[in-house]
């Protein structure tokens, strides 16, 4: 008899044979799927990478509903990230390779426990060094800074500012 090699499948090629677009992310080596964003979800995230690219756009490079892969357990899709000029050498022709300077995921009925769980937890552990979280049901925004490896609440409100990038706000209308 011959013996056979079978060749263990990683949840990473499992991911990676999914079409372009398919609205799932890669988390603990699992699929995860995730229903379309709705109109205010999409209004905010508009209003989000707008404020970015009108804020000084010679200080990094906004994206959004693009991969970035941790590791190959963890591929996960935020609604904005923001990476700094100087750490621009994460940028992937497919995806983003590590940590965004600053993620921001706005809440929705069906991924509001994983983004503020699941998804915090990682972004923390992966090193991502401010974690925005919007609230457009409150209309509340909730920043997170990472300090000594874990995130702490840097602010809670109607409009934030960021520690990484300074001067920059955002914010519903009081």
């Amino acid at each position: 008899m011959i013996p056979v090699s079978v060749k263990a499948r990683k949840p990473i090629d499992e991911y990676l044979e999914l079409p372009e677009g398919y609205p799932a992310e890669l988390i603990g080596g699992e699929v995860v799927m995730s229903p379309s964003p709705n109109v205010r979800h999409q209004e905010i995230v508009k209003s989000i990478v707008r404020s970015l690219l009108n804020f000084d756009p010679s200080r990094g490079r906004v994206f959004y509903e693009i991969d970035v892969h941790f590791d190959d357990e963890n591929v996960l899709r935020p609604d904005v990230i923001f990476i700094k000029k100087e750490n621009e050498g994460i940028i992937g022709e497919n995806w983003i390779e590590g940590p965004p300077d600053i993620v921001f995921e706005v809440l929705s009925k069906a991924t509001e426990s994983r983004d503020l769980t699941v998804k915090k937890d990682l972004y923390e552990k992966f090193g991502v060094k401010e974690y925005w979280v919007v609230d457009p049901e409150e209309e509340r925004v909730y920043v997170y800074s990472l300090k000594g490896g874990r995130y702490e609440m840097e602010c809670s409100g109607k409009k934030c500012s960021s520690k990484v990038l300074k001067g920059f706000e955002w914010g519903f209308k009081k």
